[in-house]
């Protein structure tokens, strides 16, 4: 399976860097390759039929048990059919819709990107190669969004989708992290799938639960990250079509019904997914009703759809799942029809307003076709697959037993009417509306520009039609994934006789009729700008802006003092903390500070704490270098007298070469400006705080056992293998030579550049 995604990206490479000299060609063989992966995917249609599935697996990082692997089963083939039919035509599409822009080539080679992206994640059977398929969606997407880069506005669309959806992202790696440990099965998603209880008895299920749940309310536009998809028709329309109806947005159900198993019970997953469903399903109708822009009246409809599928995922059980397969192929056929029809509209008129267009079914005869074919379907008319599946949706709801089932049906039923209120809104002001648009006469869109949408709007009217002998084999085995049964339950039928459903379907189109009437009182209504999405967003994006440049302005002003100080300072909290923290076993004891001393320590204590006295009487920077060196020095004969000559040559050298450096550029440095009482106290808190913070851990480490299996180790094998009696040296030139030559390498490294500093000559331009 890997070949083919390996492909796509192929085929990506190939269109960028050769579509502009050789389109014809180029056009051909991406048709010829997708058909072929088309074919290659349905020649396992038959085996998962039987419920076989099929793993394929790339050895990646196997001590992390990290690989690129493949699952295919009905789920995954499902939407990796949805994903490669709906790129095929959308390719053609693009074909004709970008053949007068010079930028054609990086356009397709975008969006087989995208595509690859797309059909690597909902075939990925390991959560860290799902991951990276998904950033690169959201990348591909990014790319795609802002594709009119001269465009403020594309610019501002493709940022914003980015940021929340990679910060989607980050949360849902880390859900991953949490599950896999959780579940202690690694990320082999077909193993943790086989093993739902783990993640049940998981101390991580509540965490990972709300992690993965913001990855994919942020992929999927769920309320309130929201706002980003209507702003994302700055886009060409095909990206438009191709990331409502099968890509993009689709990431986050997919995902969902993917992980459902493990989840499935858990109050705060059933919760979760179904009142935020049903919240944005609600919202995107309303807010649909109220659009006069074509294109961001079905971006309001997609999340009210992507709504659906959430809140339905989040009722749970089989008849649930069954009625969200059907509706998202429903959703699909007739969302894809209608964007791409929307950029025939676009194209031809120049305008997309409603408000604006009108006559359409006369001057665009076969576009006003396939709108009408899927705005019926949209609306829940008899005999598309939109009416199949909001009969699944109202039946699975009526009957089903959880506490907010009825309340969710009846949001579903205001949904449902504003659905229908909005294609009666399309149809009759922009198709059939007597008016005059415009002077010069429109034509109808090209052939490659008018297939595609037709194509789609008549499988909507044939699979509603026959929906038994045309989706139900491979819908069933999809929702087996999630319930597996043998066999599978899904009867699909067009017509189930005069019940409670169907009462209910008839009703939706009355309520639709109702609110269409109604639309000039309801478009009227005004939302306060501050409870506005996009509002708060900017509000949020302005709030960060303000942090980073205070926290620049403060933080990392410039000032190398400023800087050691918030270093020692954090690490004086990140050390001190766990040392006492319940360590009462390491109270110094009565008689430690007076026990044993000899007068040559004394000595070495008076002169370290009379030099540290010093530092803070003089202002003289060779004064305090001086002084830095007795301390130095002190240190040194206290590692003397301790019986360590070795550290203690280390350290007059180290010493003599500072003091050496120190004087040496002491007439460079700027002049001492560290004058205010405020400041000089402020580092001296820091500084007896790092002091407390080193003779803690100090003693702690003193009192810590020194029995370990490495020293044994070092001390026995200094002479045998180091050929040296001291321990110590053996260690920095034998058994750590590497490390210790990277010291070196770093010290001359340093050496140099502070040789080239001093050397350095202030540069004057020539007059």
């Amino acid at each position: 399976m890997h070949y083919i995604i390996v492909a796509i990206f192929a085929g990506s490479l190939l269109s960028a860097f050769g579509y502009r000299r050789y389109s014809k060609a180029v056009f051909a063989g991406l048709v010829l390759t997708l058909l072929g992966i088309i074919g290659y995917l349905f020649q396992w249609l038959p085996d998962i039929l039987q419920g076989e599935r099929v793993v394929s697996t790339i050895s990646w990082i196997p001590s992390l048990g990290i690989h690129f692997s493949f699952l295919l089963d009905g789920l995954s083939l499902f939407f990796a059919l949805l994903i490669t039919v709906f790129g095929l035509l959308i390719l053609s599409y693009s074909h004709r819709y970008m053949a007068k822009s010079a930028e054609r080539p990086a356009f397709i080679g975008y969006l087989l990107f995208f595509m690859g992206a797309m059909v690597g994640l909902v075939l990925s059977a390991n959560l860290i190669s799902l991951f990276l398929f998904w950033e690169l969606t959201s990348f591909s997407s990014f790319l795609l969004i802002g594709f009119h880069h001269h465009n403020e506005a594309a610019r501002r669309a493709a940022r914003q989708s980015l940021l929340v959806t990679a910060g989607g992202g980050l949360a849902l790696m880390a859900g991953f992290i949490l599950l896999s440990i959780g579940t202690g099965g690694g990320y082999d998603i077909v193993q943790l799938l086989a093993q739902p209880k783990a993640m049940i008895d998981s101390p991580y299920l509540h965490a990972a639960i709300l992690l993965i749940a913001i990855g994919a309310f942020t992929k999927s536009a769920q309320f309130p990250f929201h706002f980003w998809l209507p702003n994302a028709m700055a886009a060409p329309t095909p990206v438009s079509a191709f990331l409502h109806s099968a890509t993009m947005v689709k990431a986050g159900v997919y995902l969902i019904f993917r992980l459902h198993p493990l989840f499935e019970g858990v109050l705060l997953w059933e919760y979760l997914l179904g009142i935020t469903g049903a919240v944005t399903m609600t919202w995107g109708a309303f807010k649909a009703f109220r659009q006069d822009d074509i294109k961001r009246i079905l971006a309001y409809t997609t999340i009210s759809a992507l709504g659906i599928f959430f809140m339905m995922t989040g009722v749970g059980g089989q008849e649930a799942i069954n009625a969200v397969m059907v509706y998202v192929l429903a959703h699909a056929l007739y969302k894809g029809a209608l964007f791409l029809a929307a950029g025939n509209i676009d194209q031809q008129t120049g305008t997309r307003n409603i408000s604006d267009l009108s006559d359409l079914a006369r001057k665009m005869p076969y576009t006003a076709g396939a709108v009408i074919l899927s705005t019926a379907s949209m609306a829940g008319v008899i005999p598309f697959l939109g009416f199949v599946g909001k009969e699944s949706l109202y039946h699975a709801l009526y009957h089903h037993s959880q506490d907010m089932a009825l309340l969710y049906l009846g949001l579903l039923f205001l949904a449902g009417a504003f659905f229908t209120a909005v294609t009666l809104e399309i149809i009759l002001h922009a198709f059939l509306k007597k008016g005059t648009l415009r002077a010069d006469p429109i034509k109808e869109a090209p052939f490659l520009m008018v297939l595609a949408p037709l194509l789609l709007a008549v499988l909507g009217l044939l699979t509603g039609l026959m929906p038994g002998l045309t989706v139900e084999p491979l819908l069933k085995w999809a929702a087996a994934s999630l319930y597996p049964a043998d066999p599978p339950t899904m009867q699909l039928k067009l017509w189930h006789g005069f019940n409670l459903v169907l009462l209910l379907s008839a009703l939706t189109l009355v309520a639709g009729v109702v609110l269409y009437l109604w639309r000039k009182g309801i478009q009227r209504l005004r939302q306060p700008y501050w409870l506005k999405a996009d509002y708060l967003y900017n509000q949020c994006l302005s709030a960060t802006e303000s942090l980073a440049r205070f926290s620049t302005d403060t933080l990392q002003n410039g000032l190398l003092r400023n800087y050691i100080a918030i270093i020692l300072l954090t690490f004086s909290v990140l050390l001190v903390f766990p040392l006492v923290e319940g360590r009462a076993a390491y109270a110094i004891p009565s008689d430690f500070l007076l026990r044993d001393l000899q007068i040559y320590e004394v000595v070495v204590l008076i002169f370290v704490t009379f030099a540290v006295i010093f530092l803070f009487k003089t202002r003289s920077r060779l004064v305090v270098t001086a002084t830095f060196g007795i301390i130095g020095y002190s240190i040194a004969l206290a590692y003397t007298v301790f019986s360590a000559p070795d550290v203690a040559i280390t350290q007059f050298l180290a010493e003599t070469l500072t003091l050496i450096l120190l004087i040496i550029i002491l007439h460079r440095l700027p002049s001492y400006t560290l004058k205010k009482p405020i400041a000089r106290i402020k580092y001296l808190t820091v500084s007896l705080l790092f002091g407390a913070a080193m003779a803690v851990t100090a003693f702690v480490m003193l009192h810590q056992s020194k029995d370990s299996d490495l020293e044994r180790f070092f001390l026995e094998n200094s002479v045998s293998q180091g050929k040296g009696q001291n321990a110590v040296n053996v260690i920095l030139v034998d058994f750590r030579a590497l490390d210790t030559l990277g010291e070196i390498t770093v010290l001359m490294i340093t050496m140099i550049g502070i040789i080239g500093l001093l050397t350095l000559k202030p540069f004057s331009p020539k007059r």
